[in-house]
């Protein structure tokens, strides 16, 4: 599974959209060119949580997609996930692999400390994403990062950088122009009028920043 190429459109699934509507957001999503489904853990029943986790990966599946399960090892094993995303360091990704499986993806999410940076990577992180580049109501916990520190962090690591937080169809080529290797988005897919245009509108703004920076 590592072997996966992480880089692209990363949408964060918020469960509180009521489960129909939600699966047929992230349907649409897919189709318009999601690269990573990430399932946000949420405050709900551990059957609701399951039923949405298997759901979203039978979606996930159908469009080779990976799912990711942010900080929730136990569901990301129960249902097969590609791998989680943490929050926390308490956990190293040799500990996560050793509960999920050797191939399994792990991620980790970073401020402004570039000390995690060299942890995450030390440690055997798959990729890391900032939280966040701009101000978002979807996350109340993450400071501001500047677009600088996704610079020097590109300028530290091999592994994939993300960002994430507030990131729209305006602002999202200054974090792709700053060396982000991908950006993830909650509200301005999970809530756009056309979900398959917003994924489609934002993986052109990627395809074309991407293909910049190959010509320079």
């Amino acid at each position: 599974m590592r072997q996966l190429k992480l880089e692209g459109l990363y949408l964060v699934v918020d469960p509180s959209i009521p489960r129909r509507k939600l699966l047929n957001i992230v349907r649409k999503a897919l189709k318009g060119g999601v690269d990573i489904l990430q399932f946000w853990s949420p405050s709900k029943s551990v059957r609701k949580i399951s039923e949405i986790a298997w759901s979203l990966l039978d979606l996930a599946n159908q469009t080779r997609v990976p799912l990711i399960i942010n900080n929730n090892l136990q569901l990301a094993k129960e249902i097969g996930a590609y791998g989680v995303h943490m929050d926390q360091y308490d956990i190293t990704p040799t500990e996560a692999r050793k509960f999920l499986g050797k191939e399994s993806i792990v991620g980790y999410t970073l401020g402004n400390d570039m000390e995690r940076l060299k942890w995450a990577e030390n440690m055997g992180a798959d990729y890391v994403s900032f939280c966040a580049v701009f101000p978002t109501s979807s996350v109340t916990r993450c400071e501001i990062v500047p677009l600088d520190s996704i610079r020097l962090a590109k300028s530290m690591t091999k592994i994939p950088v993300f960002a994430s937080g507030g990131i729209n169809l305006d602002n999202a080529r200054k974090v792709l122009e700053a060396g982000a290797d991908g950006i993830a988005v909650i509200s301005a897919i999970l809530k756009a009028r056309d979900p398959e245009q917003a994924a489609k509108s934002f993986k052109n703004i990627i395809l074309e920043c991407k293909s910049k920076q190959t010509d320079t």
